[in-house]
């Protein structure tokens, strides 16, 4: 296994003290997941927590699904991760190869690269190829070689266990306040301040044009939301205002778009990235017969953007 190894600071060369292990793609890093991460450090204290995150959802590798998009970006599922309280990142690069690992074959690989000590494994969870299936002799395997094998307890809401792809159903209705609520943040979307039309800018209501190229991030689905932005070259810090996420059929805009007009802003954030949160879903996009009917309509939007 290559394992590309990393610490609160940066990459490390090697984990040098015995750990603690969770195995997971921990897509979005959710309450479920925390949950989960926070028993490594209480199941075993005088371990270090370590998780081991996937880069590519496995069901994408063993082509069960078409696309891969995620609920977080790389970055920020590093910062996530480490924001729970593991003390080590192990990425783990999921191939065909990886994925015919059985699981003795990979708990041993982990025991002998990453020092581990303790193994916990998710409430339902089982790695580990189903075609080398070997996971009932874990058991044997851990007295073997000694360290533990525990596993995780449920994380509930409204009775029901978080998952990521329960949280992609909030995002495909738009409902990015139960997205929030499940993740334990709000869902974010970062990307680069690029020229747009113009279009904004004529009817007052001037916008930054974010790319949506190189986002690895499930959108939700299309409309009008209050947002919050974040960003490092823009005073205050953080703004409020709406967006518009999808096309522009007024202007035969049919390629999705994040649009954003930020409240008592007046400033330059062409070439930065910024970092959209939405707050809530405000109505659909509808097409316009002319901009002064989309003008009328974005005022009443702004008038009821409710800030914090």
């Amino acid at each position: 296994m290559n394992l590309q190894l990393y610490d609160i600071n940066g990459p490390i060369d090697a984990i040098r003290e015995d750990t603690a292990i969770t195995v997971g793609v921990f897509d979005g890093v959710h309450r479920g997941h925390r949950h989960l991460l926070e028993q490594l450090s209480s199941h075993e204290p005088h371990l270090a927590p370590l998780a081991v995150t996937l880069t590519s959802h496995p069901s994408f590798v063993l082509g069960r699904r078409d696309s891969e998009y995620w609920l977080d970006d790389p970055e920020e599922h590093l910062s996530l991760l480490f924001d729970a309280g593991v003390k080590y990142v192990a990425v783990l690069p999921f191939t065909k190869e990886v994925s015919q690992l059985s699981a003795c074959q990979m708990a041993r690989q982990l025991y002998n690269k990453l020092n581990m000590r303790a193994l916990l494994l998710g409430y339902d969870s089982r790695f580990g190829s189903k075609q080398n299936d070997d996971f009932d002799r874990l058991p044997l395997l851990a007295n073997e070689l000694g360290f533990t094998l525990q596993r995780g307890e449920p994380y509930l809401v409204d009775g029901e266990p978080i998952s990521s792809s329960r949280i992609r159903q909030t995002l495909l209705t738009g409902d990015v306040l139960s997205t929030a609520r499940l993740l334990g943040h709000p869902y974010r979307i970062e990307g680069r301040v690029v020229h747009g039309r113009g279009v904004g800018h004529t009817l007052g209501f001037p916008t930054a044009n974010v790319s949506l190229e190189n986002t690895r991030k499930m959108l939700p689905k299309e409309g009008v939301y209050s947002v919050c932005v974040t960003s490092d070259f823009c005073e205050p810090m953080i703004c409020y205002g709406m967006a518009n996420l999808g096309a522009a059929p007024t202007f035969g805009i049919e390629k999705p778009l994040l649009e954003v007009h930020l409240r008592d802003f007046d400033g330059d954030l062409y070439g930065h990235d910024i970092e959209v949160e939405l707050r809530y879903r405000m109505r659909d996009i509808v097409h316009f017969d002319s901009p002064e009917a989309l003008l009328a309509q974005l005022q009443k939007d702004l008038e009821s953007c409710i800030n914090p």
